[in-house]
């Protein structure tokens, strides 16, 4: 899905200074995003090779006396076993099918254990080297002018998507917290029903957060470095980037209708002086109703009316 036409990012005046100083936007490591809800770096699976395994064997003994097999990889050495198995009427029962298949899958949990760990080091590795910038898809979201621009005293910077932020895609906002994997889709891989792709799906799990702040419309923009073209070391707080962005890329800055009269003429001039295309506007509340709209003003408006 193509980016909106403009990307929207929420600030106090402090780190607005900085920004526009700077002409430069910090990306961080998704560690570092201000989301509770954040698989996290030391993510845990909540379970073990020895509870795959067991759902493994309870799996393949169910798949063996089914009344009709699920579809799967035929030419999956499981499956196949599954389907020669059935054709053959090899197994009694099920106990004695569990009893024959937890002998010839002992080597299995050896062999989990490491695959399970290989993915908890994938995710690190991932997250490490991962560098994410969020937006909005709109100025007009109360909650995030009260928590990330100061209750209002604040401003939110309007990006075109060009450059690095051609790459932003939209959060998507579910029910169910997402894992790394689950027992299920180890099993499935296991028993050939479906191969598991969990690496493959990391990124999702990037864009995925709880239906609680849906009213964010979050967009984030996701970059992959190798290990050596980062300097961040091994401090979790470190695992950032500050990195310039085009000046025409920056299209409109829209002021908190609380904030400090001296601060607009203080960043309006700022943005005069190194962003003479860029609009301004200042947020006004609507009437008898819980919005608000937006107001575009010149700096020599601003000087006139302050002067006066």
């Amino acid at each position: 899905m193509a980016p909106p036409g403009a990307l929207y990012k929420y600030v106090t005046a402090d780190s607005a200074r900085h920004i526009l100083g700077e002409a430069s936007l910090r990306w961080v490591s998704p560690a570092l995003l201000e989301d509770p809800w954040f698989i996290g770096y030391n993510a845990e699976l909540g379970f073990d090779h020895q509870a795959v395994n067991k759902a493994m064997l309870n799996t393949a003994v169910a798949m063996i006396f089914a009344r009709d097999l699920p579809s799967g990889n035929r030419d999956h050495p499981l499956y196949k076993a599954i389907m020669r198995w059935r054709s053959e009427e090899r197994f009694n029962n099920e106990t004695e099918a569990w009893d024959a298949l937890a002998e010839l899958l002992a080597p299995t949990p050896e062999t989990l254990q490491q695959k399970l760990q290989n993915i908890k080091h994938a995710w690190q590795d991932l997250v490490s080297n991962a560098r994410v910038m969020n937006f909005s898809e709109t100025p007009k979201v109360l909650q995030c002018w009260h928590n990330q621009a100061d209750k209002f005293r604040g401003l939110v910077l309007r990006f075109e998507p060009i450059g690095s932020f051609e790459s932003a895609k939209p959060v998507e906002y579910v029910n169910q917290r997402a894992h790394l994997t689950t027992v299920k889709e180890q099993v499935n891989d296991l028993v050939g029903i479906q191969k598991a792709t969990v690496e493959e799906n990391f990124e999702s799990k990037l864009l995925s957060n709880s239906k609680l702040v849906a009213y964010e419309k979050e967009w984030r923009c996701i970059r992959i470095f190798n290990e050596e073209d980062l300097d961040c070391g091994e401090d979790t707080e470190d695992w950032y980037m500050d990195e310039e962005f085009p000046v025409e890329a920056l299209k409109a800055v829209y002021f908190g209708f609380d904030m400090a009269e001296d601060q607009i003429q203080e960043i309006a001039s700022l943005l005069q002086t190194s962003y003479p295309h860029t609009a301004l506007y200042k947020a006004r509340k609507i009437d008898e109703q819980y919005d608000i709209d937006f107001d575009k003003f010149s700096i020599e408006a601003l000087s006139e009316a302050v002067g006066a």
